[in-house]
């Protein structure tokens, strides 16, 4: 085997392992291509539960709003009873 068929063989060598490298590259990039995909998919999933969460928490704030509202009037009611139910008392 002469200098020129040793070249040759080096050079036919070096083309394999650059195109064993491009196919490496190319295949590296379709994952990323898909862990991006995921990774969009999955906040905007997440965006979307943050959404929920925070509007139902938003709606329990309401009700415990009410919940507290109703609650003062009942005491209020319960202290006028009360007063007049003393007041009845100290009558009779």
């Amino acid at each position: 085997m002469n200098s020129e068929e040793k070249i040759l063989k080096m050079l036919e060598s070096m083309q394999q392992g650059q195109n064993m490298i491009a196919k490496q590259v190319n295949e590296l990039s379709e994952e990323v291509k898909d862990i991006r995909q995921s990774q969009v998919r999955m906040e905007n999933e997440l965006t979307e539960k943050v959404r929920a969460l925070f509007d139902a928490r938003e709606v329990q704030n309401n009700v415990n709003e009410r919940i507290i509202n109703t609650l003062e009037r009942v005491e209020a009611k319960v202290d006028v009873l009360q007063l007049e139910t003393a007041h009845l008392r100290r009558v009779k």
